[in-house]
């Protein structure tokens, strides 16, 4: 198969919750030479952003939306270490501790953001979903994070970043890290209006802003 023709097999992978499929496909796709974030932005996540469309439209429900995360996990775990092969000789950016926010369980987007922030040469401490306000605090003042990221994929978590924000003000620390905030239903709207440091569109986006604000900070030796 050619590029266009794996990338279009991979999205398919995700729409039939075929893991086998795709780590056949990642595997046959990094032999190609396809770069790896082309084969999650090209292939991947079309697949779930197709599955997203689906469940909001009620075709199908929260049992193939976790096995369609469970096909694109898998594959990511597979492109993972490609990814962090390149640009070996790449300069530390940084510390980010990251995770899913109070109530939400919602883990794709959030794991991507984890990967391509290691590409970029941040020491990444994931706190996985459902993370309680005090969690991000705690371990963002434990390893000197500069960069301290909350995804929410529902609108009704999205107020739990709100209260991470508001912790770190109630604890004094809130001008030594940097908060920013992502995920399908937020914007650039609510970010200022939580007094959040940044909004990432995307996960790349996110990571491009985290690089911008560690070199503006100064990059750990």
């Amino acid at each position: 198969m050619d590029r266009t023709e794996i990338l279009d097999a991979l999205k398919q992978a995700i729409l039939n919750y075929d893991e086998d499929g795709a780590r056949a496909l990642v595997a046959q796709g990094l032999e190609a030479g396809i770069p790896p974030l082309d084969l999650v932005d090209g292939g991947l996540s079309r697949g779930i952003k197709a599955i997203g469309e689906k469940f909001q439209a009620m075709e199908v429900f929260l049992p193939e939306l976790m096995l369609a995360a469970k096909v694109f996990l898998g594959a990511l775990e597979l492109i993972e270490p490609t990814m962090l092969a390149t640009d070996e000789g790449r300069p530390r950016q940084g510390v980010a501790v990251i995770g899913t926010v109070k109530g939400d369980v919602h883990s794709i987007g959030k794991d991507l953001y984890a990967t391509l922030l290691k590409v970029a040469g941040f020491e990444v401490h994931n706190l996985g979903v459902n993370v309680h306000p005090g969690k991000f605090v705690e371990k963002a003042q434990e390893t000197g994070a500069q960069i301290v990221g909350l995804s929410a994929l529902m609108t009704t978590t999205m107020p739990s970043m709100r209260e991470v924000v508001e912790l770190f003000v109630a604890r004094g620390i809130r001008d030594r890290h940097t908060i920013l905030i992502g995920g399908s239903p937020v914007t650039q709207a609510f970010c200022d209006k939580i007094q959040a440091d940044g909004y990432g569109e995307t996960a790349q986006d996110g990571v491009d802003l985290a690089v911008r604000i560690a070199g503006q900070r100064g990059r750990p030796c």
